[in-house]
């Protein structure tokens, strides 16, 4: 029996470098936005803020990459996923971590989740396209 285990996770170079995108993206975009990359834990790594950002996106930037990172999927993924069971759904809207809409996505590396990018200040597609942008970084060259 196995008493440990290894769990592969982002460096900090990554993060920065996905936050950065996620950034670049939004301002690519027109938008303020708030960013926030986990590690393979949940535990943020970095967050940043495009000056004029709304503050309470931060928060539900950092929840959207815990909710992503701890369940394997995508944050926009949920309403489908929830259609037709209420109580679940009223269940995990309730936990103060967890985001239930789009802007948060896990982060693959050969098959492992490594950690997430969480995505707020936008519209959810908006949302979605600047966490896109993030996970960009780790198909550009070594993981």
């Amino acid at each position: 029996m196995n008493k440990t285990h290894v769990q592969a996770s982002l460096t900090l170079d990554a993060a920065l470098l996905m936050a950065k995108a996620a950034i670049d993206k939004g301002n690519e975009l027109g938008i303020k936005i708030n960013v926030v990359v986990v590690d393979s834990a949940g535990h943020r790594l970095v967050s940043l803020r495009e000056p004029g950002a709304p503050m309470p996106s931060m928060d539900y930037a950092e929840k959207k990459a815990y909710t992503a990172v701890h369940f394997k999927r995508s944050t926009d993924k949920w309403a489908e996923a929830l259609e037709g069971q209420a109580v679940l759904a009223n269940g995990l809207a309730q936990h103060e971590k967890v985001a239930l809409f789009g802007g948060g996505l896990p982060a693959w590396v050969d098959s492992v989740v490594v950690g997430a990018v969480g995505v707020s200040g936008g519209k959810v597609a908006e949302d979605i396209a600047c966490a896109e942008a993030a996970l960009m970084i780790l198909s550009d060259g070594d993981s």
